[in-house]
């Protein structure tokens, strides 16, 4: 079980590029049958135990496929019990979730959406939202393969905690309410991912390609998920498709970070507080949003006026330097 470091407890979003040499690729410590699923998934071919299983998720020999390689499929898993472990920490328990997958598809330039790993207050509809409900309390996690915003192909990990009321922004994949993200290629191969919440706060994610260390995607402070939530997982496809199959999914408790990380860690919590940014929660310079360009973009309404503005000043100041021409013209010939 992880250290208690209570005085970090107030802070932000911090990403990094730390790569882990040690990576255990499978939990070290007690796993939560009752919160996880791997192989063999199902007793009787159909059912995965403790799980509930929506729209177009199937179980296979190899894998939980959350959607098939085909047009405009929703599917979703849902764990049927919420997160109440058996620990001391009974208020506040932290946990670590491990999940391997695999997304792939017949596509080698159109493919999509992508899938999502949820852990909210209760299971969740079809939806929107990588195949889930919209305006969701709680943690969302998207492991996203387009890029809506840019028109085209791009992989990328967000996270987004979840007040019950914002939306996730579709046409800027995720927007303002993503608070970390990185960008890895995790298409076509057997990908692991490690998300580690802690009871002071603190939540870290990493991801570790076949015989490859764990690689820091992001930490995020001041993170509240209590007991009682529901884990989760969803994927959509649209006019892309893709199959988004999940290989394993453990829970377990969360490993606490090692020398390393926590003088990394320890360094960015002063950065945050020479900003001046140490008590806000969801927003942190350092966290550089390279999925979209930084800011917000211009309505195309603007940008038709602004285009029109410059075409009249371009236009009388043409006019001006003709008249000009006119005038020297005249003046000089006399």
């Amino acid at each position: 079980m992880a250290r208690s470091r209570g005085w970090w407890g107030a802070a932000v979003v911090l990403p990094g590029v730390l790569a882990v040499a040690a990576a255990q690729h499978d939990p070290e410590n007690y796993v939560y049958s009752l919160h996880s699923f791997s192989h063999p998934y199902s007793d009787n071919g159909v059912d995965v135990t403790n799980w509930q299983m929506f729209g177009d998720t199937v179980t296979t020999d190899a894998n939980v496929r959350l959607t098939p390689d085909r047009q405009s499929k929703k599917g979703a898993i849902w764990n049927s019990h919420p997160w109440d472990p058996p620990r001391d920490d009974k208020d506040d328990p932290g946990w670590e979730v491990h999940l391997e997958f695999n997304v792939n598809g017949q596509g080698t330039t159109l493919y999509g959406d992508g899938f999502a790993m949820w852990y909210t207050n209760g299971i969740q509809q079809l939806g929107d939202v990588f195949g889930s409900t919209d305006s969701f309390r709680g943690l969302g996690v998207f492991f996203d393969t387009y890029s809506n915003f840019k028109q085209g192909h791009s992989q990328y990990i967000s996270v987004m905690y979840g007040d019950g009321r914002t939306k996730y922004d579709h046409d800027h994949d995720g927007g303002d309410a993503k608070i970390a993200g990185c960008a890895v290629d995790f298409r076509g191969i057997n990908m692991e991912a490690r998300i580690v919440y802690e009871k002071n706060g603190i939540l870290r994610m990493y991801t570790a390609k076949p015989d490859q260390p764990w690689e820091e995607c992001f930490i995020v402070r001041k993170v509240h998920l209590p007991k009682g939530y529901h884990f989760g997982l969803s994927a959509a496809t649209g006019d892309l498709a893709d199959n988004h199959d999940v290989l394993s999914f453990k829970v377990s408790d969360p490993q606490a970070m090692d020398v390393e990380e926590i003088q990394e860690l320890t360094k960015r919590v002063e950065m945050d507080k020479e900003a001046g940014v140490e008590t806000e929660v969801h927003h942190d310079p350092q966290y550089e949003n390279d999925q979209e360009t930084v800011g917000t973009p211009i309505p195309l309404h603007y940008s038709l006026i602004a285009i029109v503005g410059c075409a009249v000043i371009l236009g009388i100041l043409a006019a001006t330097m003709q008249t000009k021409s006119r005038y020297d013209k005249t003046h000089f010939s006399n």
